[in-house]
């Protein structure tokens, strides 16, 4: 510390102004004078306005550049130490401004020794102007500390090798004191132990004794400050209790006294130590803890070069190696505010994808994007452009070609992000997916061949399950057509008897009663038990009556006959070959057939069944197939108006409703080569939902159990592909339902 007030000339120094004032308060006394200079002729007036001590300035802050300072500085002769503040500066700045002159420069994160950098530079100033000789000295000190610093400063600028730059500081720090044996010590952060990295004037002897030593031992001084991180002083090896393990191994080798200083990064982490030793019992001067303060600064810097180096060397391997392995090319955009673009950084795998070289593409990105297709860079920009304005992910995939006429599919993806100056960098990763593609395309014709397949198989058992349930229906059909015909036959031979016999029962039921009549006429008085026999057996009812009942079997065996010609009409299911046939015939004998179902009987009203028969030529057909066509739909028409009206009845048995009916009419086209066949009832109808499906098999509006869903179907069929007809329905909701037939005549 200084006895006297000090004068001390702050420059502007911005946001470090309170750190300065702060730390100026461990100086004894002092007179600040901060003042902001823009000019060198301002600044020369400054300097020769008063006897300034020493002068601080901002590194990043000042108006005029510390050369500029130094400059006139030295052109008044002036010794006035420059000291400067910086937040950060990198080695050659650093390196450069020491070279300049400046005699110290402070970082915000160790502006705790600022004041004794200004005492020490004050000291040194003071000292030199006491004692002109001392001064001549010191400046030949201070120029050999500046031309040792310089050395080593240029060693570590270019890239020397850590070890040889610490073995040439500590040559420089021993040719400044002569007396002084040096030793820098790196820490193995793994197993917390140190190794000489440079020892030029220790034996090399003790050098591999001393080496490996275990910072949480008490081997020597240096374990000590490796764990307390301060300076440790050692003044007598002999006597000092640090040096109880290795006392000895020192001695022999004459070394009396040793200084231990940490070498600490910024953030306090311990990089290794400075080690000074003397032959003699030595207490460190001010002079000397500033020379090795300054050694261990400059063995700082150089380890943390050496460490980032390293570091940056093995993040670049691995980014390398990283960026070579990956399948696709590694890269940056760079979007700036007036709309131009550049790659900042492209990963050499780009020219497997786009015949470009990482140095093509970054002399002229323009020719990375003059290969995209032009149908796909609207859309390209586009997804830029939204990226840019949203600092969303991009991502996009389009295809390109390239130089050897390649058309390739690629895909990109990158992070946004927005820089200070307004300019948008994404980091991105584009990928050649041409194969993929290829696959794709591949996989989906693929899919659409089996797709198409499986819609073939799907139609083909369609086809298999309809012929099959035609087979069986056909072959249900035939087995029930042999049997009506069967019954038919079997009836019919009686039927006959019957009716060929019934024409001599009332001839001869009619001579009995005349010959009765002849008798009563010529015996009115018969004899009393044969008059009392025919009261029994009342003789005059029986003589109107009996000509009766016998009419009423000639009419029972009529209609029986008319059920068998019915039935043998139907029996012709299995028919397969077509003939010309009375489609009205057809339709009677399936009314005939289903007449039970028709007619009325209890409570159920029986089916009103309207017939309009138009003139109709004889059609050629299978009649067989036809006659089931007109069965299913009739009956389904009888289903569908059994349900409703008995529904009808149901809820609303008091009141009138209309008695169900089936319509059916038959005409001829306009140009009379179809006839035309209309089937109706006055039903529920169908709904629209189900209208489309009536037609497929196995679909059925009846409830479970009462319609297999194929009738319909069927009956589709044989008019559609046995008689390249047509089959409609029209129906509507509470209007009924109408199916209507077409058949062309020839």
């Amino acid at each position: 510390m200084v006895n006297q007030a000090l004068h001390i000339l702050l420059l502007q120094s911005g946001t470090n102004t309170d750190l300065v004032f702060e730390q100026l308060k461990n100086v004894r006394s002092y007179i600040v004078a901060r003042q902001q200079v823009n000019t060198v002729v301002a600044f020369e007036n400054l300097v020769f306005s008063s006897n300034w001590n020493v002068i601080i300035a901002d590194f990043g802050d000042t108006h005029l550049c510390h050369v500029d300072i130094l400059r006139i500085l030295r052109a008044a002769s002036n010794s006035i130490p420059l000291i400067l503040i910086a937040d950060q500066i990198n080695a050659v700045d650093a390196v450069r401004c020491l070279k300049a002159g400046v005699s110290d420069i402070i970082l915000t994160s160790e502006i705790s020794r600022l004041h004794e950098s200004i005492n020490f530079e004050v000291e040194s100033v003071k000292s030199r102007q006491l004692q002109s000789q001392e001064h001549e000295l010191e400046r030949q000190s201070v120029e050999a500390i500046l031309v040792g610093q310089n050395q080593v400063l240029e060693l570590i600028v270019r890239g020397t090798p850590l070890p040889e730059v610490l073995n040439a500081l500590a040559l420089v720090i021993e040719g400044l004191s002569k007396e002084m044996k040096c030793s820098f010590l790196l820490l193995d952060p793994k197993n917390k132990q140190l190794y000489h990295s440079a020892a030029p004037s220790l034996p090399d002897t003790y050098v591999q004794a001393m080496d490996g030593i275990d910072i949480g031992t008490e081997a020597c001084s240096c374990t000590i400050a490796a764990r307390t991180k301060e300076l440790v002083i050692v003044e007598d090896i002999s006597k000092d209790a640090l040096w109880s393990q290795n006392r000895d191994l020192a001695l022999q080798f004459g070394l009396r006294s040793c200084w231990s200083l940490p070498i600490l990064t910024k953030s306090g982490e311990l990089l290794g130590m400075f080690a000074v030793y003397y032959d003699q019992l030595r207490t460190p001067s001010d002079a000397d803890k500033q020379l090795i303060i300054k050694a261990v600064h400059l063995a700082a810097v150089a380890i943390e070069l050496a460490r980032a180096e390293s570091t940056l060397k093995q993040t670049q391997a691995q980014f390398q190696q990283l960026a070579a392995n990956i399948p696709g090319a590694i890269y940056q955009f760079l979007l700036k505010a007036d709309s131009s673009y550049s790659f900042p950084f492209v990963s050499p795998s780009c020219y497997e994808i786009y015949e470009l070289t990482p140095f093509e593409i970054q002399q002229n990105p323009r020719r990375l994007l003059d290969i995209v297709l032009r149908t796909d860079r609207v859309r390209l920009a586009t997804s830029i452009q939204l990226s840019a304005t949203q600092l969303e992910p991009w991502e996009w995939e389009g295809r390109i070609v390239t130089a050897s006429g390649k058309e390739k599919w690629i895909k990109g993806a990158a992070r946004p992000a927005k820089q200070p100056n307004g300019d948008i960098l994404w980091d991105g990763l584009v990928m050649d997916i041409t194969e993929s593609k290829r696959t794709q395309a591949a996989l989906e014709h693929s899919e659409a061949q089996l797709r198409y397949k499986a819609s073939e198989l799907e139609q083909t058992l369609y086809k298999l399950q309809r012929t099959q349930t035609q087979l069986i229906q056909t072959e249900k059909m035939s087995s029930l057509g042999q049997l009506v015909a069967g019954v038919a036959h079997e009836i019919n031979n009686p039927i006959n008897f019957i009716c060929n016999n019934i024409n001599f029962a009332n001839e001869y039921a009619s001579n009995l009663l005349d010959i009765l009549e002849l008798y009563q006429k010529h015996y009115p008085i018969p004899e009393p038990e044969i008059q009392k026999q025919a009261e029994a057996i009342e003789l005059d009812y029986l003589k109107e009556d009996f000509p009766k009942i016998l009419s009423s079997m000639q009419t029972g065996t009529d209609r029986i006959y008319e059920i068998i010609h019915g039935l043998r009409c139907f029996s012709r299911i299995d028919d397969t070959t077509t003939q010309n046939v009375n489609i009205h015939s057809i339709i009677d004998s399936v009314l005939l057939i289903l007449h039970h179902r028709i007619k009325a009987s209890g409570h159920n009203p029986g089916i009103n069944i309207i017939k309009q028969y138009s003139a109709l030529p004889l059609i050629k057909c299978y009649p067989g197939q036809l006659n089931q066509v007109f069965m299913n739909l009739i009956a389904n028409a009888i289903d569908a108006l059994e349900d409703f009206f008995f529904l009808n009845i149901q809820k609303a048995p008091r009141q009138d409703v209309n008695k169900p009916t089936i319509r059916i009419s038959t005409s001829l086209c306009s140009n009379k080569s179809h006839a035309i066949i209309k089937i109706s009832d006055n039903g529920s109808g169908i709904p629209n939902e189900k209208k489309d499906q009536i037609f497929n098999a196995f679909f059925t509006t009846k409830p479970v159990g009462k319609g297999t869903g194929l009738g319909l179907s069927i009956s589709k069929q044989i008019i559609l592909e046995k008689h390249n007809g047509k089959l409609e329905c029209i129906s509507e909701p509470g209007q009924g339902t109408e199916f209507v037939i077409e058949i062309p005549i020839l």
